[in-house]
């Protein structure tokens, strides 16, 4: 088992802000705030007179070819048009620091904005964006430590069975009745839906893709995209896979209860808001496997988390997922009025 997902987030400190200011070439800030994040660290460092900027501070996993190939996929967004958020270098041109533990440090500009993509007339306008973020993607040149990641809210198709079994393992050594009966249920409802993904494998669009385009990684101002963040899950997948993890998040939101006719509506209104800003329209195969995409995202939570993170945290996982897995079922139950309702 990997230990590595379970390290404790770097909490900000005084010394901490310190040495980052100091690498950067800055004088100590004003003021500084811990803006949270629960994959990296961000401190808000604040200066009198001048914009504030945040000091991104990644997890000790994350090397510095892969840093540098994340800065390289939102230079190619940036160029296109889309305001993600830019990098500052040092005093002698590096593009990030190394704490003396070992993290690496970016500094960028701090953004303002007062929404966040998680209302329905903000995915309509997300899933555009995204439709552009994956054109810019799809052939810049994102080096090779940009196509793969360790951790990710993803499972690929043809993995996510055998890995779901294993996670399933872990939760029944468990020996939890509630925890036990979810193990099964979940092992089944994967196993279904890689038999139905099976034939339209080989007819999705591979890319390098955003990885977590969801909520507070989605910042709007006013109604405006003001900025795209956090592209630590980035990798190369069918670029379905990425809609999918946003439709099955809208999906999850407790107001709404089990995905309904409504919803597939809505799923079209998202599909066919991509399609209307990429130069590369979603196929016939890719619109049929979406919903596919979405009823297989328990496959992460199983078969990525539940085997990577530590005993407390794992368990903990898998009590929060036992809640969602009813919500992919559902889609898979209906698969056909899913896949009607977008070809």
């Amino acid at each position: 088992m990997v230990e590595e997902s379970a390290e404790v987030r770097l909490a900000g400190s005084d010394a901490l802000v310190a040495e980052v200011a100091e690498r950067f070439g800055l004088a100590a800030p004003a003021s500084w705030q811990d803006l949270g994040g629960g994959w990296t660290t961000n401190l808000r460092l604040d200066y009198r007179g001048q914009d504030a900027v945040v000091a991104r501070i990644h997890r000790r996993h994350t090397s510095a070819a892969r840093l540098a190939a994340i800065q390289a996929a939102r230079v190619a967004v940036i160029a296109a048009g889309i305001p993600a958020v830019g990098f500052r270098t040092t005093p002698d041109g590096s593009p990030f620091i190394r704490l003396d533990g070992g993290r690496l440090v970016e500094l960028e500009p701090y953004v303002e904005w007062n929404e966040q993509m998680n209302t329905v007339p903000l995915l309509e306008r997300g899933f555009a964006i995204l439709a552009r973020v994956h054109d810019a993607l799809r052939d810049a040149p994102i080096p090779g430590a940009g196509r793969s990641v360790i951790y990710a809210n993803h499972i690929y198709s043809d993995e996510a069975a055998a890995a779901t079994r294993q996670g399933a393992e872990r939760i029944r050594g468990w020996n939890d009745f509630v925890l036990s009966r979810f193990a099964d249920r979940v092992v089944g409802h994967i196993d279904a839906v890689d038999a139905a993904e099976a034939p339209l494998r080989a007819q999705q669009l591979m890319q390098v893709v955003h990885g977590d385009f969801w909520d507070n990684n989605v910042l709007f101002r006013d109604g405006q995209l003001a900025a795209l963040l956090d592209f630590d899950f980035m990798a190369e997948r069918p670029r379905i896979d990425d809609l999918a993890l946003t439709a099955y998040f809208y999906l999850l939101d407790p107001h709404k209860g089990f995905p309904s006719a409504a919803d597939r509506r809505q799923l079209r209104r998202f599909v066919d808001a991509y399609d209307s800003a990429t130069s590369m329209k979603l196929s016939a195969a890719e619109r049929a496997a979406l919903p596919l995409a979405i009823a297989r995202q328990p496959g992460w939570s199983v078969g990525r988390w539940i085997n990577d993170l530590d005993e407390p945290r794992a368990r903990e996982h898998a009590e929060y997922a036992v809640g969602e897995l009813p919500v992919a079922q559902a889609v898979l139950a209906e698969l056909p009025l899913w896949q009607d309702a977008l070809l």
